[in-house]
Order: C-alpha cells, then structure tokens, then sequence
C-alpha cells in the first residue's frame, strides 16, 4: 500500500503554531487568580461579621432583682438573661448567709444589652476574733486593747494576792475565739486581808476614841440618844457599839463607828 505523504502531512499542525495558544491560557488563568485572591480578604470580613451578628446578636432586657440572693442563684437569673455577674466588693455582716448580694448596679428593673455586667456586692463572714492577752495589765492598757479591736469588756474587782490594779484572770483565755466580741476580765484589789472588829464595851470612852483616831475611823457618841461632843462633862464608859464586836471588816474600807455610853 502506498501512503500519499503529503496529504498526511495536511493533518499535523506545527508545533511553533500551537505554542502561542498554550501560553495565552496560561495567562488569563493567572489573571483570573490574581483577582480572586484580592476579594477573598473582603468575603471573609463579610462572612465573619454576618456570623458574628447571628452569634452574639445584643437584645435590651431588664436586669433583673438580685438582692438577697445568693451567688447560685443570681448567677442562673442573669445567665437566662444572657447577663453577666462582676463581684466588686464583700462586705462584713455576721447575721447574714456568706455570699448573699445586698447591692447590684445597674438597679433591679434597668435597661440593659444583653451580654453587659451586672456589679455586685456580697457578704462574707467576718475574720474571727481571738481573745487577746490582757493577763498582768492595767486597767487603761485593758481599754485600750479592747477600744482598738471592738471588744467589749465587762471588770470585776477581787481582792487576790496578785498585785492591786492588774488583771489576774480573764474569760474567754488569750487565744480562743470571743463569740459576741465580749470579754470579762478580773482585777486584783491587793492582798486586803479581814479583821475582827474589836469589842469595847465597858472601856473607858476616851481611851476608844484615841484608839479609832489612830485607825482614822470616824466615830460619833451618844448619850441618852442624844449625840455628845467633846469637850465631854463626866467619864463615860461605852456601853453599846456598831459595827458589833466580831463583825469582819477590811482595813481599806472607809469604817463608821457609833458608840452608846453611860
């Protein structure tokens, strides 16, 4: 079989010819991307912020009342509100439940986006006190300790072998925890032993008197019912007395004594 050559040859294109076109496409493909990419940034921004809109969509609601409840509570209110809780301060109160919100801003009722901040504040239970040391102190030091930390205190004066104006003992003991921020503390009055007072019936009434001047107790006499002073008329004999003899008295009390004579 004979093949006509150049009739075959009709069928090829050259290869010189088909270059140009390859490398047009080539081109506006190019062209095409570089277009493309210079509008992705602004279709993203687009698809972000309508995400964002439908997402974290802000509604006006009313801040609901938080006052005395607590954190559980608030915290489920305002979450169905979409709010938010911001604690700003605790305060001190020892009657009240720990955690229990006594003030908010915004107030209860207000206008508010949803997703803001609603600021409160709570309780807590105050820092326990201890009983302080108020062993082998004075009266003022006393004071002054219990002035500087709110305690209360209650004296009792005893008469003890512990030196006078200091305190020997106390309640509760230094350390324990005061449950009402009271305190009762015991100061000793000296060593302030007792007598028996002594019996001067049938004594003469001058020799009683000069007895109770050294003393420094005061004494009135009668006669008759009927008080006598000195310069005295006649010998008087003491025939009644008072305090009685044997009664016990304490040397640093003020004594009074009245005398009956004859």
């Amino acid at each position: 079989m004979k093949f006509n050559l150049q009739k075959i040859s009709e069928f090829f294109i050259p290869v010189n010819h088909i270059r140009p076109n390859i490398n047009s496409v080539g081109h506006t493909l190019s062209s095409s991307k570089r277009e493309f990419l210079w509008i992705l940034p602004f279709i993203s921004f687009a698809i972000g912020y309508f995400c964002l809109q439908f997402f974290i969509a802000e509604t006006i609601v009313q801040t609901p009342n938080l006052v005395g409840k607590d954190l559980l509570q608030a915290t489920k209110m305002s979450s169905e509100l979409k709010l938010n809780l911001r604690i700003i301060a605790e305060k001190e109160i020892a009657d009240a439940q720990p955690g229990t919100i006594i003030k908010q801003n915004p107030l209860p009722n207000a206008s508010i986006k949803s997703h803001q901040s609603i600021f409160i504040v709570i309780t807590k239970l105050p820092a326990p006190i201890v009983a302080p040391t108020l062993l082998d102190k004075n009266l003022d030091q006393i004071e002054k300790i219990c002035r500087d930390k709110g305690i209360k205190n209650r004296i009792y004066y005893l008469p003890t072998h512990h030196p006078a104006g200091n305190c020997f003992a106390q309640m509760p003991l230094p350390g324990e925890i005061l449950e009402a921020k009271k305190i009762s503390c015991y100061i000793s009055t000296g060593n302030q032993s007792q007598y028996l007072f002594p019996d001067f019936s049938n004594l003469a009434l001058e020799e009683v008197i000069e007895f109770l001047q050294q003393q420094n107790i005061a004494c009135d006499v009668y006669h008759k019912d009927q008080k006598i002073v000195r310069p005295y008329k006649q010998k008087f004999i003491v025939s009644y007395q008072k305090p009685l003899a044997g009664t016990l008295i304490t040397p640093s009390n003020k004594l009074y004594v009245q005398l009956q004579v004859h």
